[in-house]
């Protein structure tokens, strides 16, 4: 992909990067560069807020910002201006989003009558 645009991480365990001309979706659990994204945006929760590190998805806007949304609907969100985050993390959990390749389905032979 030339170029991204948003990387959204789904707190159900998707994550999709959208870019110029790709839209692609991976499970989170494939990824082992996402706990350091993650980690990077939860690191500016705002002092006195009570989320939790359960979100409901985090939205990074490439070179714009980055959006928290937590899990619990009484919590309170934010936003992080993306020049202050961690851009090499981001370089290679958006890599890593890029390079996946889905296993191939195990094809099971039929049972012999």
């Amino acid at each position: 992909m030339a170029t991204w645009s948003t990387l959204h991480i789904f707190g159900y365990g998707e994550t999709q990067l959208i870019g110029t001309d790709s839209n692609k979706k991976v499970p989170s659990t494939a990824l082992t560069t996402l706990a350091a994204v993650v980690n990077n945006v939860y690191s500016f929760k705002p002092e006195g807020n009570t989320a939790t590190e359960e979100y409901h998805a985090i939205n990074i806007f490439h070179d714009m910002f980055a959006d928290w949304q937590p899990k619990a609907s009484d919590a309170k969100g934010w936003r992080t201006e993306y020049a202050k985050l961690d851009a090499e993390a981001i370089a290679a959990l958006v890599a890593e989003v890029e390079a996946y390749v889905a296993p191939e389905p195990e094809v099971v032979a039929p049972i012999a009558e």
